[in-house]
């Protein structure tokens, strides 16, 4: 019986690591919470987590217990859902999202897109202009900066 589930952001994966390093294990062994890690975030966090062993690249173990947590992006294919008078707008040539003018990467705006998808989903992120723009398509309370994050775990006794 899952209660809440949190998309997590690579800044707030890096930030757990250095400042709560045990807190994602815990979170695994609480039933009522999840948290989830979208492909594309694996990939960024995968890059910085190589370790030298034995002449051999290894990824690190606080990656590897990431790994039962990552999820497929949907694959959200622009040109066919954007419809003219969408606030939301695909720069092709230049590979950046604008919403409402602003711009964002892929990356972020997958994780907006899964959130959408996923309703049951919170996502959680220190980048600021991904949490206006979040907040514009999805709902202040589906969308945490690191300090909210950690306050809702504080109200549920996990911190």
């Amino acid at each position: 019986m899952i209660c809440k589930e949190y998309l997590l952001d690579t800044n707030i994966v890096i930030k757990i690591w250095n400042k709560y390093p045990t807190l994602l294990d815990t979170i695994e062994n609480i039933k009522y919470i999840d948290f989830k890690i979208s492909e594309d975030i694996a990939g960024e966090l995968s890059v910085k987590e190589y370790a030298k062993f034995n002449e051999d690249f290894v990824l690190s173990n606080k990656f590897l217990k990431l790994l039962g947590h990552i999820i497929t992006n949907n694959g959200y294919d622009f040109t066919k859902d954007c419809t003219p008078g969408d606030m939301v707008k695909y720069e092709q040539n230049k590979n950046i999202y604008l919403i409402n003018g602003d711009k964002i990467s892929i990356n972020d705006y997958s994780l907006i897109d899964i959130c959408k998808t996923n309703t049951n989903y919170t996502l959680v992120s220190d980048d600021k202009k991904l949490i206006k723009n979040a907040k514009i398509i999805l709902t202040s309370s589906r969308t945490l900066n690191f300090d909210e994050f950690l306050y809702e775990l504080n109200e549920m006794n996990v911190l």
